[in-house]
């Protein structure tokens, strides 16, 4: 893969910070039944947020996000703004596909991915599967695989401190040590396609064995999610094959606290900012 140019420091201005708009939502009726109700989260229970690239160079010389994979949860980037690309490693070999605005790129567990920066920063908006699954550990980090073959090293090097103020030189360390790993994987695909594939398995292997005990809580948070949203689709579908429109009386708009560039946070592959629905 050809190395990107990173970004020159070109500040932008920022988003002056504005309140979202107040709508007034009139009472609700009560006899509508409660299971069929819209989910309060964003739907099907996906994660919504947007990503600043990070500019800063890694050890490959490129300037970009941490390489790493989800077990459970596909996950789709949409271009805002900026070019770079996004690097994938799945068992088909290394990837890379350009980005630009309107390009959007999907992929699915198991993929080994990362953002680079051009000299024009990407923002980048995020899809995720399940919005709870990557707070709940639904990432494994693509450090080499002496690592990954020590949990305690592991845990060591993918700790950044608190969730809401990451200590900057650790989210550093961890993405250099993981793009480390990264090169040395699609190093070896190159070198041997076998030989690339083998270490790729070997990271999926250590991957479902780093996540297992923590993945004992995700089917609660799925079933607190995504399936309940399922549930309730398939009572609203039915009930119109049934004539039935006593549902469509919920019918509601929610509005989402705005993106605020000055309250970003330090994560895998840029400083990201979440969208939720105001509870």
């Amino acid at each position: 893969m050809r190395p990107v140019p990173c970004p020159r420091r070109r500040p932008r201005p920022a988003p002056r910070p504005a309140r979202s708009p107040t709508v007034t939502t009139p009472a609700r009726d009560t006899a509508v039944s409660t299971a069929m109700r819209t989910t309060t989260g964003l739907p099907a229970g996906i994660g919504l947020s947007q990503v600043q690239v990070y500019s800063s160079q890694a050890p490959d010389g490129q300037c970009g996000g941490t390489p790493h994979l989800h077990l459970t949860c596909t996950e789709l980037y949409f271009t805002l703004r900026g070019r770079g690309a996004a690097e994938f490693l799945t068992s088909r070999g290394p990837e890379r596909v350009p980005l630009e605005p309107g390009v959007a790129v999907q992929f699915t567990p198991g993929t080994v991915h990362r953002l680079v920066n051009s000299d024009d920063p990407l923002q980048v908006l995020v899809i995720m599967e399940n919005g709870r699954l990557n707070e709940e550990g639904d990432v494994v980090f693509a450090f080499p695989d002496t690592d990954l073959a020590d949990p305690g090293t592991y845990a060591s090097l993918a700790d950044t401190g608190p969730i809401d103020a990451p200590d900057l030189a650790a989210v550093t360390r961890r993405r250099d040590r993981a793009v480390t790993g990264f090169v040395q994987r699609t190093r070896a695909w190159h070198e041997d396609p076998a030989g690339g594939r083998a270490q790729l398995d070997l990271l999926h292997q250590r991957a479902a064995a780093l996540v297992r005990d923590r993945a004992a809580r995700w089917p609660t948070v799925i079933a607190q999610g995504p399936e309940v949203a399922l549930r309730q689709l398939s009572q609203r579908a039915a009930a119109a094959q049934a004539g039935d429109p006593t549902h469509l009386a919920e019918g509601r708009v929610t509005v989402l606290p705005r993106f605020d560039a000055q309250a970003l946070t330090p994560k895998m592959c840029g400083s990201l900012w979440s969208y939720a629905v105001p509870r």
